[in-house]
């Protein structure tokens, strides 16, 4: 069974550095190691030895089992750096009559958006553990004295695993010190000599040049291991079949949800009485609504990476995962026996082409070589809600929290608004979900973008450019926000050279 050391910093900040004094990114399991040491030599279960403490020989001995175990995977939560350059002065030690040095630091971190934790494959032996959990309330901070932490054994999801086979030329992952056998003496050793001999009263005193103690950092026995992030697959595609209905006609980006809409109506039509709630989106009093729902959207042929959908575009029905086959058979006849589309008098779309059904997780054309995916709303995409209250919130949030409820039904249970919608944001958030760009659309007719909405929502059209991150894959159709079901919302990609931690 796994066995984990988390990590949790009240502050939501880590600082610390490196003996060369640069920014340490995240504590390593050196650091980990290092402080459990002190915890085990300076706190409550540490042994007198003459003058000085020691760790007893449990805390050794669980201190040496690190040592030989470097952790098999991490849960590294999101990060932010903050490098501002801005500098602390302190006063510290004096020189000549007694005016103080002043030291400058530079006040860096990390902000963590969640704990830290160091995960094995394997529980320890039962000592060891046992060990392990007395020593870790014990610690007071990682890092600096200003980073402090709360240490305790439990569980946690890891999203980075050891890359034993790494080398200096393999890319990507987290590079960092582990305890080898040996460090635990090595730094005994090194804070005997730091610490010296116990001075007599009579050279106890002050003099007039005085200077901080800094101990040289010691580096025996430690190593870099690399830890590369967890493959994490995808979950299932929101709409796992298309059928793609080919037309000749053009339609410009405020003419397509009135299209969309008049191909609903004219399904709904074709069915008659009975017509499923896969289709007309009506559930009765007490029926769970899915997270998705039959969509109809229009792909214009102009998008680089679109299928082969007609001279100009196409009709495309995303039919979802849970749909019942009773249903699917309904909508099959409907749509065999549909020849055209109408609105008004005069106004009409032929549907003369073979319709054709394609995979969703491949709906659209492979990521070139050397570029990179992302995803802009075409034409626009509509809030799922109204702001929530107590918090601040921006069309990057109405746009998450839109992804976050198409894949509602993977991300965790329903719960109150203000509870549960946060937590969507944050799952697809850990999943890799980015806003890279988003901005109101200004029209003076907001509702051609939208068929009916709710009335407590304002209608505020906007478009967002994004990273799905791990939630679909680079051929995976979706459609996002309050339309999303009929002709609003549709992700479409765009690909430019580069690679993800380029634009992050």
């Amino acid at each position: 069974m796994p066995f984990a050391i988390v990590a949790e910093f009240p502050l939501g900040v880590y600082r610390g550095h490196g003996g060369d004094r640069e920014r340490d990114p995240l504590p390593s399991p050196a650091r980990l190691h290092a402080a459990l040491l002190n915890a085990a030599g300076a706190g409550a279960r540490a042994e007198a030895d003459r003058t000085t403490l020691r760790p007893c020989a449990r805390d050794r001995a669980a201190l040496t089992w690190l040592e030989e175990h470097a952790p098999d995977a991490l849960a590294v939560p999101r990060t932010a750096t903050n490098d501002l350059g801005v500098i602390a002065y302190r006063a510290e030690g004096f020189f000549a009559k007694w005016a103080p040095k002043v030291r400058q630091d530079r006040l860096d971190g990390t902000a963590l958006g969640g704990p830290v934790a160091w995960i094995w494959d394997d529980e320890p032996p039962a000592e060891v553990g046992q060990t392990l959990v007395a020593l870790c309330p014990e610690v007071s901070h990682l890092g600096t004295a200003d980073s402090p932490v709360i240490l305790r054994c439990g569980e946690a999801t890891r999203t980075h695993r050891l890359d034993r086979g790494a080398s200096l030329f393999s890319g990507g992952g987290i590079d960092l010190e582990v305890p080898r056998a040996g460090r635990t003496s090595a730094l005994a050793a090194a804070h005997a000599i730091a610490v010296g001999a116990v001075p007599t009263v009579a050279r106890d005193g002050p003099v007039a040049n005085e200077s901080a103690v800094v101990a040289a950092v010691e580096l025996r026995s430690l190593a870099r291991m690399r830890y590369v992030p967890v493959e994490v697959p995808p979950p299932a595609a929101p709409w796992p079949t298309v059928v793609v209905l080919p037309v000749d006609d053009d339609l410009a980006p405020g003419q397509r949800l009135a299209w969309c809409v008049a191909l609903h109506r004219a399904l709904v039509s074709r069915i008659g009485d009975g017509a499923p709630s896969l289709v007309t989106g009506s559930y009765d009093p007490g029926v769970p609504r899915p997270a998705n729902r039959l969509a109809i959207q229009y792909v214009s042929s102009a998008i680089p990476a679109a299928p082969t959908v007609g001279t100009a575009g196409a009709f495309v029905l995303l039919v979802p995962a849970d749909a019942d086959p009773v249903d699917l058979a309904i909508l099959d006849r409907a749509v065999r026996g549909l020849r055209e589309v109408r609105i008004g008098e005069g106004r009409a779309i032929a549907l003369d082409h073979e319709l054709v059904v394609v995979d969703g997780d491949a709906f659209w054309a492979p990521v070139p070589d050397g570029q990179v995916r992302s995803w802009v709303t075409d034409p626009a995409a509509i809030p799922d809600s109204r702001p929530l209250r107590g918090r601040a919130w921006t069309l990057g949030d109405a746009a998450l929290l839109s992804v976050g409820l198409v894949w509602r039904d993977d991300l965790g249970p329903v719960g109150p608004r203000s509870t549960w919608y946060p937590r969507l944001i944050e799952a697809v958030t850990d999943r890799g979900a980015r806003v890279l760009e988003a901005h109101k659309l200004h029209s003076p007719d907001a509702r051609r973008y939208v068929h009916h909405v709710a009335p407590e929502i304002a209608v505020q059209p906007y478009r967002v450019a994004l990273g799905l991150g791990t939630l679909a894959g680079a051929r995976t159709i979706v459609a996002i926000g309050q339309s999303r079901h009929l002709g609003g919302g549709l992700l479409t990609p765009v690909d430019l050279p580069g690679t993800w931690s380029d634009r992050r």
